[in-house]
């Protein structure tokens, strides 16, 4: 009886000092942030190894359950990309166990399960919409987490969330790519047409008065800011001087496209499109590019820093 006893009291002591090993059978985990997933070298070094991150799940991911695009943000119905790319951004694809399938809830949730890293970080993983991304959790499982489980500043994240500036940020964005990079843009006219790299006419058109006409506006990157400063000032200052930062950016690649500082270059072959075609190359194009992908960097790392 004395040794039921005592198998019983050992048994118990397993189950509270050792929740992890019991919940996966192969040892604890490591505990991952958003920001911490923006450094490939480091996530390198956990390769193959358990780890549990607390986010959101998009309800965009696919219904029948077979994965799940899991953000640090609530209410988000698509994942987040780098601009104009496919490449995502502040987003997890998250697999099930095998022969098992994900459920939706619109809970936070903490997600376990083994990371999985690409060879190198210029290697990409690809899912059946066409996203890339160099990392991703398998054999995973969640469980839905209490009130008293969130960070003490949940209620303003979730007041920013709810208000939708977030999409409006990523559209400015969109907006500050194509003005760093218009000479980059090909267009696509029809199904049998090769199309065509934009020109700069073509691009002061979208400019002027086509779909980028939103960012021309002289109170566009001040009223976003309006926005944002209305949910909390001193909350979202980073934030702030992150769109600031890109405000700038983008004045300076607008002045090169209408002061001329571009070069045609010549017509030649683009195998690609199988065409004759002009590649414009705007003066300080490289540079634009360099200083625009430091402040995204800038935007990832803030957005990333919110932990539930």
């Amino acid at each position: 009886m004395k040794l039921s006893v005592k198998i019983i009291s050992l048994f118990m002591c397993l189950l509270i000092i050792s929740p992890l090993c019991l919940s996966c059978g192969n040892g604890e985990y490591t505990r991952l942030s958003f920001k911490s997933t923006l450094s490939y070298d480091y996530l390198k070094t956990l390769d193959g190894e358990n780890v549990s991150i607390n986010g959101y799940i998009a309800t965009s991911s696919p219904v029948d359950g077979s994965f799940i695009f899991l953000m640090n943000m609530p209410y988000q119905s698509c994942p987040f990309c780098v601009p104009n790319t496919t490449e995502l951004s502040n987003t997890i694809e998250v697999y099930p166990k095998k022969n098992q399938k994900f459920d939706y809830t619109a809970s936070a949730v903490k997600v376990s399960g083994k990371l999985v890293v690409s060879p190198s970080v210029d290697q990409f993983f690809t899912d059946p919409y066409g996203y890339q991304f160099n990392f991703k959790i398998i054999d995973a499982e969640y469980e839905t987490l209490k009130s008293e489980e969130m960070g003490a500043d949940f209620a303003v994240w979730e007041k920013f969330a709810q208000s939708g500036v977030i999409d409006e940020i990523y559209k400015m964005y969109d907006y500050v790519d194509f003005v760093c990079k218009w000479n980059e843009y090909y267009v696509n006219t029809t199904p049998t047409h090769k199309g065509y790299y934009l020109n700069a006419e073509d691009t002061k058109m979208y400019l002027e008065s086509g779909s980028k006409k939103y960012g021309t506006d002289p109170d566009y990157f001040s009223g976003l800011i309006a926005k944002v400063e209305a949910i909390d000032k001193e909350a979202f200052s980073q934030l702030v001087e992150n769109i600031k930062q890109a405000e700038t950016l983008a004045k300076k690649a607008y002045s090169k496209l209408y002061n001329g500082e571009y070069d045609k270059g010549e017509l030649h072959y683009i195998e690609e499109f199988d065409r004759m075609d002009y590649k414009y190359t705007i003066n300080g194009g490289e540079e634009l590019k360099a200083e625009l992908n430091n402040i995204y960097t800038g935007f990832e790392e803030w957005l990333g820093s919110w932990e539930l």
